[in-house]
């Protein structure tokens, strides 16, 4: 009987249509190898978490299980790799790219938002922003630390980087912006991003208005005037299509059981222990923990109203 790959991404809701996007890729990586069964798993859900560890445990309890493709989200990641990595089996997350994740077999395709921190601060060098005010949102587990790692990255570059919570509704913004020639948002868009984006354009049209991948949303873009848009960059640790990504999982996935002929414990060495791979994403090592060494960071420009791809920064 072939061994079985389980994939553990959201078929539905929010992350519905890119989690198609990625097992899409993964499907096509398999059809093109063959040599393993493949086993779906919805990750959506109101407690998604929840769901990703009982998918990790149905996965880790099946003796033919030979690797894991997921999961989607980073709080997931959290809960799937304990379970996986207790028993031994090998998961390659696509798309995660929480820091603090770890995990003794997982394998992460991304890079990670310390990661993103530093790309953007390289941009901002090449730019000519000598002075930098970070703004993020209240979320303790992702606004609150990539605004502090975005300042810091920053800061190692030479730039002036200040940093403070978004404001308060009607709260005035011309006193912290002062003499920034940058203002950067760590966060979620939320209801009042609009207004944000366009009162710190009042402020200062030549002031270059930026954001984590959170807030490039079609709630914002397509309510920006043109000279704002113009000034507007997103930057995300997406720079390629979600389908690539999962192409890529499987196609070390593969790889790996190849190499580890089908021992569970083979198999996490042979993933872990990639160096120089050619891919669809680039050519990546992985670390000791697992991580890509890849440091590409994409950047996004504002265009008809829409995110639109514009160039790759990566640390240096």
């Amino acid at each position: 009987m072939p061994g079985r790959i389980y994939a553990s991404l959201p078929l539905a809701g929010p992350s519905g249509a890119a989690g198609r996007e990625v097992l899409r890729g993964a499907e096509l990586a398999l059809e093109r190898a063959g040599g393993a069964e493949l086993v779906v798993l919805d990750a959506a859900g109101e407690d998604r978490d929840a769901r990703a560890a009982a998918n990790a445990r149905r996965a880790a309890g099946d003796p033919h299980a030979l690797a894991y493709l997921g999961d989607f989200h980073s709080s997931q990641v959290m809960r799937s790799a304990a379970v996986l990595s207790q028993a031994g089996l090998l998961e390659v997350t696509p798309v995660a790219t929480f820091t603090g994740l770890s995990g003794s077999t997982l394998v992460r395709l991304m890079p990670d938002d310390a990661a993103g921190a530093r790309a953007i601060a390289r941009w901002l060098e090449e730019a000519g922003v000598g002075r930098l005010l970070v703004v993020h949102d209240h979320d303790e587990g992702y606004g609150i630390p990539v605004g502090r790692m975005c300042t810091e990255a920053a800061r190692r570059r030479g730039i002036d980087a200040r940093s403070r919570p978004v404001w308060d509704h009607d709260e005035p913004m011309a006193g912290d912006v002062g003499a920034a020639q940058a203002v950067l948002y760590a966060g979620v868009a939320g209801s009042g991003a609009v207004g944000l984006w366009h009162g710190l354009h009042a402020l200062d049209p030549q002031l270059w208005l930026l954001g984590t991948e959170g807030v490039a949303m079609p709630r914002l873009t397509r309510e920006l005037s043109a000279s704002a848009a113009a000034r507007t960059r997103f930057f995300g640790a997406q720079y390629a299509p979600w389908g690539f990504y999962g192409y890529e999982a499987m196609a070390l996935i593969l790889d790996a059981i190849a190499e580890g002929d089908g021992d569970r414990a083979a198999i996490v060495r042979a993933a872990r222990s990639t160096r120089d791979r050619d891919s669809l994403l680039g050519r990546y090592s992985l670390d000791a923990d697992g991580h890509t060494t890849s440091t590409a960071y994409g950047c996004f420009a504002v265009a008809g109203g829409e995110v639109v791809w514009e160039s790759t920064t990566a640390e240096r």
